[in-house]
């Protein structure tokens, strides 16, 4: 009876403490929340449609095929083989809006019955009941498009067929979810359309023969009856080695991968917000400390009173303990319940870049797993920092003579006339130095992490320059690959008109098989411009360059032999080097002209030439006049791709969510500490106030003090980032095929977070000191 009759008291006399811890930690359970949502249901969703959809173990995109009956089964009559699926496709570049795209797409006949694709209601919020019927003319489109091209329902989209001005249009007529290649981070897009359009297309092409643009294929998804680990790459080296497969394919993927592809935004960006989430809960942390402290000091005496009449130091810990959990379980539960409307925001929100309508439901088990160890981290901080109340004697805590350790006035500090305002708030610092430390370790750790962004931000770049440099092998400012009549002499006339090339280079993109594993080969003519991380490039036809992540999954390294296969033949190559390539998410090799030669057959349209401008800034003219004067006898693209536009404005979600945060906790680590520094320092203030200090004086050395914090931990999370950021950033962005991350970041990219938290600091200490102008300073003359 007696600890709740004293814990209500004390909930009571501390309430606005408790309130903002409440506050804080209803912030962080929200933010929390959130994120696991996004990533728990993304990552199962994709998964769950993947197998609804009947997409296989593996799918390999093939090509060239007359017959593909015979192919199926040749492929199924392996034993490690349970079935085949295919979905019959057409790859082709498209038109949207005046608008080029900068990667093929794949019109795909609509079959309900076999792929029952979801089709979206047309504002997005949800599915259509049943099965939709697609009438000629008529296409279905993912959200993501919607975005990258501005486009909506009854907007047209255009698909040259063959060289003699065949184009084939359509009408928008909705959207659908495609869990294999919706995502805005994939390049390649499926577009939906009816049975009467497909076999006209098919027919057209048929008769164009060699003046065809667009070309008939398959999606072939592989079942296979493996169950051991690595049963995906051995099915996938099973089939190459003993079907003709690998003679018709583009390229193939496994499930698994296709997943990571289309969850690459989601995973980049909530293990960011999750880091977030840790440096707020750190926060959290110094901001719990410090009201603990300041809650001991004020009720010592209060708790001497209370050992004289029984209670021990145990039971008055326990006491604290209680209270603030009490606040801290509130404001997490709380944070939870909010979290719901907010994970439907954000997966709303999400549709147009993922291509997914993500479900909303909060996966509860993470969630309490999660907050239960939480709840214990901060369960065991409250309790080792409440060990000082074992140590108050209950009568020196009566004659107020006990004196906590640490409590001892500082060095005082010089004060001077000049600036006296200034030097009065740096001694009180000084003399107090304990109840502002927090203000500094705040600062600290969000300058920290705003700097770590900020330094990812600047790499990226506005127009996504650095990814981009990750994503390609070499460098190029505009590439051209003639898929027709089009010469590359015609191509470089005119690029000549407008500005002189310096240099350009040759590069083809085959598909290959490695160790039996299909990889992506990039194949150069100058093999001395990739992107070398270790070693040497692939100067000879004998060697070969691998990515970090290929070198991993073969379980090879430099100095080491794979075997390559191709369409003519296979042949053993040492690795020679690593080299960078984010590619799909990693998964490709680096050859030379002459190596690629010996295992395939250059075919007539496989070269794509990278250009090197004088005049770099007309590349968008030359780009839009090649347009105009070669349609689709040319594939153009420069040093961009279809995903970097859902990275870029991710991250601007990203800085705002962060630096709305951050206002938040500074303002709420302000006031919880500006109040208990103000109690405290009644007595200095009616002094101050006593020998002509007006209450705008005493507010300006308030928020200085604060300031001063701010500014020393504002530079010491400055100095922290430059010297551990780069390397945590690059731990997570080589879980998606990114392994040679370092920033240059410019001084406003540093100073922004700097500046922005000690503006911050000292404008809501300012704020907060408002009081003074209400406090009756004489008064506290004679406070105790």
């Amino acid at each position: 009876m007696e600890m709740k009759i004293v814990l209500k008291a004390n909930i009571k006399r501390h309430k606005g403490s408790l309130f903002g811890i409440l506050i804080l930690l209803f912030l962080l359970s929200v933010s929390l929340c959130s994120v696991l949502a996004l990533w728990h249901n993304s990552e199962s969703y994709v998964q769950q449609e993947q197998e609804r959809m009947g997409f296989g173990d593996i799918t390999a995109w093939v090509s060239c095929i007359n017959d593909e009956r015979v192919l199926v089964e040749e492929i199924e009559a392996l034993p490690e083989v349970a079935m085949v699926g295919t979905q019959s496709i057409i790859y082709s570049e498209y038109r949207l809006l005046n608008q080029e795209s900068d990667s093929e797409g794949q019109l795909v006949r609509y079959e309900p019955e076999k792929y029952p694709y979801r089709i979206f209601k047309e504002n997005l919020h949800g599915y259509e009941k049943d099965a939709v019927s697609i009438h000629a003319g008529e296409i279905y489109i993912s959200p993501s498009i919607s975005a990258m091209f501005g486009a909506g329902v009854g907007d047209e989209i255009i698909f040259p067929i063959t060289r003699g001005g065949e184009d084939k249009t359509f009408i928008i007529r909705g959207f659908f979810e495609d869990p294999f290649m919706g995502s805005s981070m994939i390049g390649m897009k499926s577009f939906l359309i009816g049975e009467e359009d497909f076999a006209d297309i098919t027919e057209s092409i048929g008769k164009s023969g060699i003046d065809g643009l667009a070309r008939t294929g398959f999606m072939f998804h592989i079942f296979g009856r493996l169950a051991d680990n690595g049963s995906t790459a051995k099915l996938n080296r099973l089939v190459n080695e003993n079907t003709s497969l690998l003679s018709y394919t583009e390229f193939t993927h496994s499930r698994a991968a296709i997943a990571g592809f289309m969850m690459t935004l989601q995973n980049v960006f909530t293990g960011l917000f999750l880091s977030f989430v840790v440096i707020l809960l750190l926060v959290s942390l110094v901001v719990l400390g410090h009201s603990i402290g300041s809650i001991i000091e004020q009720d010592t005496a209060n708790m001497g009173i209370l050992k004289t009449i029984g209670f021990s130091g145990k039971k008055l810990r326990m006491l604290q303990l209680l209270q603030y959990m009490a606040g801290i379980v509130v404001g997490m539960a709380a944070g939870m319940i909010m979290s719901v409307p907010i994970t439907v925001f954000v997966c709303q929100m999400t549709v147009t870049t993922t291509g997914l309508f993500i479900p909303a439901t909060l996966p509860l088990a993470l969630c309490f797993m999660t907050f239960s160890a939480i709840l214990i981290v901060l369960a065991g901080y409250i309790w080792g920092k409440t060990r000082g109340i074992e140590k108050i004697a209950p009568i020196q805590a009566i004659t107020k003579t006990f004196q906590a350790a640490g409590e001892k006035a500082g060095k005082r500090g010089v004060i001077r006339q000049q600036g006296l305002v200034f030097w009065l708030a740096l001694r009180q610092i000084l003399t107090g130095k304990k109840r502002y430390i927090n203000a500094c370790l705040t600062a600290l750790l969000l300058v920290f992490f705003a700097t770590a962004i900020g330094r990812m931000n600047a790499w990226l770049g506005a127009d996504g320059k650095g990814l981009m440099d990750a994503f390609n092998p070499a460098d190029l400012h505009i590439a051209v690959q003639p898929v027709g009549e089009t010469t590359v002499f015609d191509v470089e006339q005119t690029i000549s008109e407008y500005t002189d090339i310096t240099d350009k280079y040759m590069l083809g993109m085959p598909g290959v098989s490695v160790n039996g594993i299909d990889y992506t080969a990039n194949v150069i003519t100058e093999p001395e411009r990739f992107h070398m991380l270790e070693g040497q490039t692939c100067a000879d036809a004998e060697t070969i360059v691998l990515t970090e992540f290929v070198a991993a999954d073969l379980g090879v390294t430099t100095g080491d032999t794979v075997t390559v296969a191709g369409s003519a033949g296979n042949a053993v190559y040492t690795v020679s080097g690593i080299y960078q390539c984010a590619n799909d998410m990693g998964a490709n090799v680096g050859m030379s002209r002459e190596g690629y030669a010996a295992i395939a057959v250059e075919t007539e349209h496989m070269w794509c030439i990278h250009y090197f401008l004088e005049d770099v800034s007309l590349q968008p003219v030359i780009m839009q006049a090649l347009k105009e004067a070669y349609g689709g006898d040319v594939y153009l693209h420069e040093n961009s791709w279809s995903g970097l536009y859902g990275i870029l404005s991710a991250m601007e979600i990203l800085m705002v969510f962060m630096y709305g945060m951050i206002a938040i906790f500074v303002l709420i680590v302000t006031i919880l500490t500006g109040n208990r520094i103000l109690m405290a320092e009644k007595a200095d203030l009616a002094i101050y106030q006593a020998i002509g200090f007006s209450a705008g004086h005493l507010r300006v050395m308030f928020a200085l003090r604060f300031g001063i914090m701010a500014f020393i931990g504002s530079a010491l999370g400055v100095m922290l980032s430059s010297l551990l950021s780069d390397s945590l950033v690059a731990m997570l962005l080589r879980m998606f095929g990114i392994s040679n991350f370092a920033s240059a970041p410019e001084v406003f990219t540093l100073l922004c977070p700097f500046a922005a938290v000690t503006l911050l600091f000292t404008a809501f200490a300012w704020g907060s000191a408002g009081r003074l102008k209400k406090m009756d300073l004489a008064a506290c003359m004679t406070a105790d």
